[in-house]
C-alpha cells in the first residue's frame, strides 16, 4: 500500500517537472538564460572569478563554482 502512495507521488511530483519545464522554456532561451550569461561575462570581466573547489566528477576531473556569479567550471588535470 505505501508503495502505490510513494509511485502516485514520484509520478505527480515528475508530471510537476514536465510542465514548469514546458511553461518556463521560451522565459529561460529569451530572457533568463541570457541573462546569467551576460552575468557570467560581467563577472569575468570586471572581477575575475572567485573559484571555489566544489567537488570531482565521476572521472575525478576537479569541479570549481564561483562565490560571485554562482558559474561552474570542471577542469582537465
Amino acid at each position: 500500500m505505501s508503495k502505490d502512495i510513494s509511485s502516485e507521488r514520484l509520478k505527480i511530483e515528475k508530471d510537476r517537472r514536465t510542465v514548469m519545464a514546458r511553461l518556463m522554456k521560451e522565459y529561460d532561451e529569451t530572457v533568463y538564460y541570457p541573462a546569467r550569461k551576460a552575468l557570467r561575462l560581467r563577472c569575468q570581466e570586471e572581477t575575475g572569478h572567485n573559484w571555489s573547489f566544489r567537488d570531482t566528477n565521476p572521472v575525478g576531473y576537479p569541479i570549481f563554482d564561483c562565490t560571485i556569479c554562482g558559474t561552474t567550471e570542471i577542469r582537465e588535470e
